[in-house]
């Protein structure tokens, strides 16, 4: 007669561990990845091993309050190899569910100054790399010894131009975001496509609470981007470093429902264009028609709290 035995096994360890059944078990099962703990099912008369516990840097982003978001970065002890470069991502809602979206991986690079316009192509250092690109509205795409990049193209209200971004010689972690988020779950939506750009790298905290808005909103949004895989922004100047993320707006009612939820979890700089209605928690732009298109909000990295786990 076959009978089943159950296992649970919540394991704080971050490293490869093995647990074997000498007397009775026999062979290995793979476990279920379920946020906190991994499940094994077995048949009696059968030994198992439980391999791989894979530790792995996390942002906790919780629904916290009506008014309030939470974001924690939960950091191991232990980070397996295979996770060494990478971040997940778990939203937690209103009823303490947890909902797993996405896991991403990060690189290095320089960290960049806010670009300055220029009216010609920019040959202050020695030249590494020259290259023509179609980016969105950039078109080509310069780099020095010295770290610094100059990209020319297509600005919205100032015609073709050149802006220089400038190295501070600071290492910074960038990420590429999934080209499009589709989580339905629980009456939880956390939705985004990308419209024409190539811009599809940020900040990890930025990402965070990007997350974290979108799933408070329960709104689908189109992003026109946050930056470069080496942190420029072209046509933008303080989008470097995936400091700042743009996004179409929505009609009037979603997108103040939109601005607070930026708003609650981090973005404590929105920018709308000047012929825009007045919403709360965003600065409206004095002149020009530059944001008339799309919200400019900026992340204060501040807004993480950082958990290092035993």
């Amino acid at each position: 007669k076959n009978t089943f035995l159950f296992v649970r096994a919540k394991i704080k360890e971050t490293t490869a561990i093995t647990v074997t059944f000498k007397s009775f078990f026999a062979g290995q099962f793979s476990a279920v990845d379920n946020l906190n703990h991994y499940d094994f099912l077995t048949q009696e008369k059968e030994r198992f091993e439980i391999k791989a516990i894979l530790g792995i840097i996390t942002y906790h982003i919780y629904w916290n309050t009506e008014t309030e978001g939470k974001i924690e970065k939960h950091i191991p002890k232990r980070i397996s190899n295979e996770n060494i470069d990478k971040y997940k991502y778990i939203y937690h809602d209103k009823e303490g569910n947890e909902h797993k979206i996405c896991t991403v991986e990060w690189h290095k690079t320089k960290e960049k100054q806010n670009g300055i316009i220029y009216s010609n192509k920019p040959t202050h250092s020695k030249i590494t790399k020259d290259n023509n690109v179609i980016e969105g509205d950039t078109r080509r795409r310069v780099k020095y010894e010295n770290g610094d990049i100059a990209e020319y193209g297509r600005h919205p209200t100032k015609g073709n131009i050149w802006r220089l971004y400038k190295s501070t010689g600071k290492e910074i972690e960038l990420i590429r975001m999934p080209d499009q988020l589709d989580y339905r779950k629980n009456n939880i939506k956390i939705q985004y496509t990308f419209s024409q750009t190539q811009r599809r790298y940020t900040g990890p905290n930025v990402l965070a609470g990007f997350i974290g808005a979108l799933a408070d909103c329960n709104l689908k949004l189109v992003t026109t981007g946050s930056c470069f895989r080496d942190a420029s922004c072209f046509p933008s100047s303080e989008h470097v470093n995936g400091k700042s993320i743009d996004t179409l707006y929505l009609d009037n009612v979603d997108e103040q429902k939109f601005i607070d939820s930026m708003h609650k979890f981090g973005f404590n700089k929105q920018i709308t264009g000047a012929h825009k209605k007045k919403f709360n928690n965003a600065i409206p732009e004095k002149i020009g028609s530059l944001h008339d298109t799309h919200l400019h909000s900026e992340f204060k990295d501040s807004t993480i709290q950082i958990k290092n786990e035993d």
